[in-house]
């Protein structure tokens, strides 16, 4: 008789366990669904009051790391510069770049497709330097017609990098043996469980000498006569200050300034505004759709 009361409880408190999970499931469906909801309506909302057929300056935001998968890649950049493009309302584009750089051939690219744009229209495109337009960041804002930075903005870096470990010592200390298979004697030279052998050093600063060279190359471009430094292509970077005086950007400027200096402070319409607002939620409800999903996982 008390066995039968033992198994009583522990399937009553089994069967509550299971109505638990499913009350907590069903809040976490819900609350993903008014998640949904709220990223609709304020879309809707922040959209209200934007009119793209009224005279106005497009802002494009190149903020954060570019990587093929990152904040900044030819994806987020390049469709919103060609729709101020084929705007008719929109009088001049304005690059607002907040970026230390990252991948070399997503910042090549854009380079690449905003020179085609200002070869086909006459739309001034200009590159506002906030915080940090470094490296690619820099690339990108080579682009413009003008660039422009804060006196406190840091600014440069045109060069090239490629980050690896070499962790053997420490393995060997810790008696653990790489057991890596691949076919090409080359295949692994960057196995941080091998050393960099004297052969793979010279092809890799072969490798990055050749992107730094097509790096140089297209500032010097673009860049023309204005910077009359030799040493602004060995890495270093400058404040805004100094990095006019060298001929790295044109003017001490904000967007603002520019916006009242050459479009008589005209409307601003950030045009990635909203596809960053709307990923931002979207991963929030991700996040809370995996925390509900493995709630469920336990033992």
């Amino acid at each position: 008789m008390e066995d039968n009361n033992i198994v009583k409880s522990l399937v009553d408190s089994l069967i509550k366990e299971r109505e638990s999970e499913r009350k907590f499931k069903l809040i976490g469906r819900a609350l993903i669904f008014g998640l949904f909801l709220l990223v609709i309506i304020l879309v809707m909302f922040s959209s209200s009051g934007v009119s793209y057929s009224k005279d106005h300056v497009a802002i494009i935001n190149v903020n954060g790391e570019i990587s093929s998968n990152g904040p900044v890649n030819v994806q987020n950049i390049i469709p919103h510069i060609e729709k101020a493009i084929n705007n008719d309302s929109c009088l001049g584009i304005i690059l607002k770049i907040n970026s230390p750089g990252g991948s070399a051939t997503q910042s090549k690219i854009i380079f690449d497709e905003i020179n085609k744009f200002k070869k086909i229209n006459d739309k001034k495109i200009y590159t506002v330097i906030e915080d940090v337009g470094a490296s690619g960041g820099y690339y990108i804002a080579a682009s413009g017609d003008m660039i422009f930075a804060n006196a406190s903005s840091i600014v440069g870096s045109i060069g090239v990098r490629l980050d690896s470990f070499n962790v053997s010592s420490l393995m060997e200390k810790l008696g653990i043996e790489s057991q890596v298979i691949s076919s090409g004697k080359d295949k692994t030279m960057l196995d941080p469980f091998n050393k960099l052998t004297e052969k793979h050093r010279l092809h890799l600063k072969t490798l990055l000498a050749s992107i730094h060279n097509q790096f140089i190359s297209d500032i010097q471009k673009s860049r023309s006569s204005k910077i009359d430094e030799n040493n602004v292509f060995t890495g270093l970077f400058w404040t805004g200050t100094e990095a006019l005086k060298i001929g790295l950007i044109d003017e001490i400027a904000s967007i603002y300034d520019v916006n009242e200096k050459y479009f008589n402070n005209i409307e601003l319409i950030t045009y990635n505004k909203e596809d960053n607002f709307f990923k931002d939620l979207m991963k929030t409800a991700i996040e809370i759709s995996l925390d509900d999903f493995t709630y469920g996982i336990k033992y």
